[in-house]
C-alpha cells in the first residue's frame, strides 16, 4: 500500500466514525472536554487522565494557544511535568478560558491543576489531581472552586515488534467543582463542592485508547466519554451522554507528520506536527498547528478556529537522572567517604577512621571498595591496640567476603594479632593455614615475616633465618626481616654472614623514615663487627658510626661507639665528648651507664683518678640493679589485668558503634563514651610502652652485668691507685685494650 493510498482510507475510515458524533446531545453547564490540548498519549496534559503524566520521560514543558478567527473565544494552555525516579511523576497545568462580548466585559474561566502520577509497576500507574477554577462571570460573579480527578493507565504492549498501545481509565471531576449561583459579590469567594446554592460541574468518565506503531509512523488515539455520570435531576437534561473522538497522525517522515481529528463536538480537525531533537539544549521540540470550522456540521458561529501548540523535552531522562543517582549514590558517595575515612586513618586518627570506615561498610555494601574499608576499621582497632575488636571485624570479613582479594590479607592479620598477644602456637597454626591456602599471594611473604619473627623470640634462629630469607628486596618488610636475620647470625657467632645481612641494608634505598631508622641501625651494628672482629678495623667501625644522624633513635649507640672507637686508639679527650653527649642529651638511655663506664675509662687513662671514680661510681650505680625489676612489672601487669574488664568493655562498645551510621543519636553516644576510651586508650598505651621498656630491659641484661662487672673492677683498681697501690694495677688494665668490646 503506497503511503497517499494509506492516508486516504485512514480519513475514510475516520470520517466513518465520526458521523456517530456528528449530532452531540445538549447537557446543561457542559464544560468543553478540550480535543485541542488535554490529549491522552501526551505527556503533559493532566485533563482527561492524570495517570497519562506516568509515561513522562523528561521535564517536559508544553504550551498551547487555541482561537476563534474573531478572537472572542480564546483558551490559553501551559503545562509542566516532572519525573522523579521510575515511579512517581509530578504535573502542572494551567488553562485560561476566556470570551468577551461586544468587545465589553469577559467572561473567564481559568484552572489551575496539580497532578501526581505513580507507577505501580512498569506497565501500569496510578494518578490523582486537583484543580482549582477561577471563574469571573462579567466581573459580576468571582469565586474560586476546587476538584478532583482520578485516573488509571494501563500499557500493555510496548515493543518494537507490535508497537505502543496505552489505555486509559479515568474518572473526570470525582469531587465535582461548585459553582455558585448566589448573589453577585464584589470579591472572590471561595465555593466547596457541598456548597447548596451552586451547581456542579459535572463528573464524567473517560475511557482513552492511545496507539503508536508501524515503527513509530502512525498514531491512533480514541476518547470514549460519559458525560455527567453522576447527574442530578434538578439540573436538566438526561445526563449519561456518549461522546467520542477519535485522531490519526502519520509521519511522512521522523521529524513531519500529518494529523486528522473528530472532535467531540463533531466536527473535523487537520493539522501538522514537526519536530526537531536536540537543539541547543532542548532534546526534542515539537510544533503542532491545526486548523478547522466548526460550523461545518452544526452552526456554533464561531467559523473558522486554529490552534498551535509547542511541546519542548529537556533535562535528562528517567534512566540517565536515575542512573547519575545511582552513579552519585553507589560511587561518588562511597568514595567520598573512603577517601575521608583514609584521610583519618593516614593522619592517625584510628577512632575517626574506625567510624568513618564503618560507615563506609554499613551504608554501602555494594560498594567495591567495601572489603577494604573493612581491613583499614580493622587496622585502625589494631593500631589502637585494641584487639579484640580488631579480631572481630577480620573474622566478620572473613565471612563476609568470601570472594574478596583481601581475604589472605584478613587471615594473616589475625595471626599477626596473635604475634603481637605472645600467641605463638595459635599464630604459627594460622601461619600453616596460610601457607597451604594462599601460598602464591603477597600475602605469604608477609606471614613468613612473622612467622620468622616468632622463630627468632623463640631461639630458634636458623628456622627464623630460613624464614625470613625468602623476603626479597621490594617487600615492604625487606629491612627488618635482614636487620633480624643479622641479629640472628650474630647470636650464632656467624660473622659473616651477620655482616652481609647488615650491608644488604645499607647498600638499600630507603623510602621511608622507619626504613632510614632500620638503616641506621643496620650501620651500628655492622659498626660493631668491625670493632669487635678477629681483625678490628676500628676506623671503618667509626666511619658507619658517624653516618648516623642525631634524628636517629640508635644515635646514643653510635656515639657511644665512636667513643669507644676513640678510646680503643687513645684518644680519651675525644672520646669523653661523645660519651658526655650521651649523659647530657639521653639521660633517659639505656646506655648511659655504659658512657658513664667509657668517662671513667678516659679519665683512668690521663691519671684523673678522682673523676674517674666518680664517673665509675655512677655506672656501678646505674647497673646495680635491672632498669625494669621485676617487682615493678609484676604490679604494672596486675594494674593492667585488673582493668582488662572495663578495657573489653569499651572496645564492645566502640565496635558496636562503628557499625552504626552516624545519626544525632549515634554521635551523641560516640562523645559519651569518648571519655571512657580516653581513659582506657591512656592505660593501653602506658602498659605498652612499660612492656617495652621491659623487653629493652631484658635484652640490655647481659650489658647491664658486663658494665657492672667492668665498672666494679675498675673503681676497685681506681681506688687502689688512690691509695698508691703498687703493681700498677695489672699493668695498667692491661692498656685498656680488652675493655669495651661491644656486643
Amino acid at each position: 500500500m503506497t503511503r497517499y493510498s494509506f492516508i486516504k482510507s485512514t480519513a475514510l475510515g475516520l470520517a466513518l466514525v465520526s458521523s456517530l458524533a456528528a449530532s452531540p446531545t445538549y447537557s446543561p453547564h457542559k464544560y468543553q472536554q478540550n480535543d485541542w490540548f488535554g490529549e491522552f498519549g501526551g505527556n503533559t496534559s493532566m485533563y482527561v487522565n492524570p495517570a497519562g503524566i506516568a509515561e513522562t520521560d523528561q521535564m517536559e514543558l508544553s504550551i498551547g494557544f487555541f482561537q476563534s478567527i474573531s478572537g472572542e473565544a480564546s483558551q490559553e494552555y501551559v503545562s509542566f511535568t516532572l519525573p522523579m525516579d521510575y515511579k512517581h511523576t509530578l504535573g502542572f497545568s494551567f488553562f485560561e478560558n476566556g470570551a468577551s462580548i461586544d468587545g465589553g466585559k469577559s467572561y473567564i474561566e481559568n484552572a489551575y491543576m496539580i497532578g501526581y502520577a505513580y507507577n505501580l509497576m512498569q506497565c501500569l500507574a496510578l494518578g490523582v489531581d486537583v484543580s482549582i477554577l477561577q471563574i469571573d462571570q462579567f466581573g459580576e460573579n468571582k469565586q474560586l472552586t476546587i476538584g478532583a480527578d482520578f485516573g488509571i493507565s494501563w500499557n500493555p504492549i510496548a515493543n518494537s515488534r507490535f508497537g505502543f498501545l496505552q489505555v486509559g481509565l479515568a474518572f473526570q471531576n470525582a469531587i465535582a467543582p461548585a459553582v455558585s449561583t448566589e448573589a453577585e459579590s464584589s470579591g472572590y469567594s471561595f465555593v466547596l463542592f457541598t456548597a447548596d446554592e451552586a451547581y456542579k460541574i459535572p463528573s464524567n468518565l473517560n475511557l482513552s485508547l492511545f496507539y503508536r506503531g508501524l515503527n513509530r509512523m502512525l498514531e491512533v488515539k480514541a476518547e470514549f466519554s460519559l458525560i455527567d455520570v453522576l447527574h442530578e435531576d434538578s439540573e436538566g437534561g438526561d445526563g449519561m451522554n456518549l461522546e467520542m473522538s477519535f485522531t490519526a497522525t502519520y509521519y511522512l517522515s521522523s521529524h513531519l507528520g500529518v494529523r486528522l481529528r473528530f472532535t467531540k463536538e463533531g466536527y473535523p480537525v487537520v493539522g501538522a506536527t514537526v519536530n526537531v531533537k536536540d537543539l541547543f539544549f532542548l532534546k526534542y521540540v515539537a510544533l503542532d498547528f491545526e486548523m478547522s470550522h466548526d460550523d461545518l456540521i452544526e452552526k456554533k458561529n464561531r467559523g473558522f478556529i486554529w490552534a498551535l501548540k509547542l511541546t519542548t523535552r529537556f533535562g535528562n531522562t528517567r534512566e540517565e537522572a536515575i542512573g547519575e543517582e545511582r552513579y552519585r549514590r553507589l560511587k561518588i558517595e562511597p568514595e567520598n567517604d573512603y577517601r575521608a575515612a583514609m584521610r583519618l586513618y593516614l593522619n592517625r586518627d584510628f577512632l575517626g577512621a574506625a567510624y568513618a570506615f564503618g560507615k563506609v561498610q554499613t551504608k554501602y555494601p555494594a560498594f567495591h571498595l567495601v572489603d577494604q574499608a573493612a581491613f583499614y576499621k580493622a587496622k585502625s582497632f589494631e593500631n589502637l591496640r585494641m584487639h579484640t575488636a580488631a579480631r572481630a571485624v577480620y573474622e566478620d570479613a572473613i565471612k563476609r567476603y568470601p570472594n574478596s582479594d583481601q581475604r589472605a590479607k584478613y587471615h594473616f592479620q589475625l595471626m599477626n594479632i596473635d604475634y603481637k598477644e605472645g600467641k605463638f602456637d595459635e599464630a604459627m597454626k594460622k601461619y600453616q593455614n596460610i601457607a597451604k591456602r594462599f601460598g602464591e599471594s603477597d600475602v605469604k611473604a608477609d606471614a613468613d615475616y612473622i612467622a620468622g619473627q616468632i622463630k627468632f623470640e623463640q631461639g630458634l634462629y636458623q628456622e627464623s633465618v630460613e624464614l625470613l630469607a625468602a623476603i626479597l628486596p621490594g617487600n615492604a618488610n625487606y629491612f627488618y626481616a635482614r636487620y633480624t636475620m643479622g641479629i640472628a647470625y650474630s647470636r650464632m657467632g656467624k660473622w659473616d654472614e651477620a655482616e652481609s645481612c647488615f650491608r644488604d641494608i645499607t647498600e638499600q634505598v630507603t623510602s621511608n623514615l622507619s626504613e632510614r631508622d632500620l638503616q641506621d641501625a643496620a650501620k651500628v651494628k655492622l659498626g660493631h663487627i668491625y670493632f669487635s672482629g678477629e681483625n678490628p678495623d676500628i676506623a671503618a667501625a667509626a666511619a658507619l658510626y658517624a653516618q648516623v644522624q642525631p634524628s636517629s633513635p640508635v644515635y646514643d649507640e653510635a656515639q657511644l661507639g665512636i667513643a669507644w672507637s676513640f678510646l680503643k686508639v687513645n684518644k680519651p679527650d675525644d672520646a669523653q665528648k661523645h660519651a658526655q653527649w650521651i649523659i647530657s642529651n639521653l639521660p633517659q638511655s639505656f646506655l648511659v651507664s655504659e658512657a658513664y663506664l667509657v668517662q671513667g675509662y678516659c679519665y683512668f687513662m690521663k691519671k684523673d683518678y678522682q673523676n674517674a671514680e666518680k664517673a665509675l661510681s655512677e655506672a656501678s650505680k646505674l647497673t646495680d640493679q635491672p632498669v625494669v625489676s621485676a617487682a615493678a612489672r609484676d604490679s604494672a601487669q596486675q594494674a593492667y589485668d585488673n582493668q582488662l574488664a572495663e578495657f573489653d568493655s569499651v572496645q564492645a562498645q566502640v565496635l558496636d558503634l562503628s557499625r552504626q551510621l552516624p545519626t544525632p543519636r549515634v554521635e551523641q553516644k560516640r562523645a559519651a563514651l569518648r571519655p571512657s576510651f580516653d581513659k582506657a586508650n591512656k592505660a593501653i598505651e602506658d602498659h605498652a610502652a612499660f612492656m617495652q621498656r621491659s623487653v629493652q630491659s631484658d635484652r640490655f641484661e647481659s650489658n647491664r652485668k658486663r658494665i657492672a662487672e667492668d665498672a666494679g673492677f675498675t673503681l676497685a683498681t681506681v681506688k687502689t691507685k688512690m691509695a698508691g697501690g703498687a703493681g700498677e694495677a695489672s699493668q695498667e688494665l692491661q692498656e685498656l685494650e680488652d675493655l669495651g668490646e661491644l656486643e
